[in-house]
């Protein structure tokens, strides 16, 4: 159904990027608000001591445990992705630009090629591969997985729209 579709251009894909980047900011904002919860608690029952540090920020940020921050900011990134691709082959911001992710038959990527797709996007960067390669429709993730992002037409993402069917 997807075979003669158009592949998604760098600039709709930077687009869907950054509707993706809010939805992100606030899945992590959440995320920290659940360490933060975990750190105080930890505290509050004895198991964890502030003592040497300012306040909860000194403490998460010192050490090992800034890594393991980041780690822990950098996994719920990857499970966004992850989640969303092998569901339903579309982010929120995917979703608004009619942007969709697919295997080169046109099925919906697996999780363990989704999770490899999203560490070999690098963060993004793996689209400059469009302009490399010009013409070609397929960024540095997007060959090293086999896979490709297309644009849809409005009729195929309406038929894609899970809230019509809930009627």
């Amino acid at each position: 159904m997807y075979q003669s579709a158009p592949r998604a251009p760098l600039w709709r894909r930077l687009a869907a990027m950054m509707y993706d980047v809010m939805a992100l900011i606030a899945l992590i904002m959440l995320g920290a608000a659940v360490a933060a919860f975990i750190v105080n608690a930890g505290e509050k029952f004895g198991i964890i001591s502030f003592d040497g540090y300012k306040d909860y920020a000194d403490y998460m940020n010192s050490g090992w445990r800034r890594w393991a921050y980041l780690v822990y900011f950098f996994t719920i990134t990857i499970c966004f992705y992850v989640y969303f691709w092998s569901k339903a082959g579309q982010t929120l911001g995917m979703r608004a630009w009619r942007l969709l992710l697919v295997n080169q038959d046109g099925t919906l990527l697996k999780p363990s090629k989704a999770l490899l797709r999203s560490l070999l996007a690098l963060a993004g960067l793996g689209n400059l591969w469009l302009i490399i390669r010009f013409g070609k429709g397929l960024a540095l993730q997007d060959q090293l997985t086999d896979s490709q992002m297309i644009v849809l037409t409005k009729e195929q993402s309406s038929l894609r729209n899970l809230h019509k069917e809930a009627r």
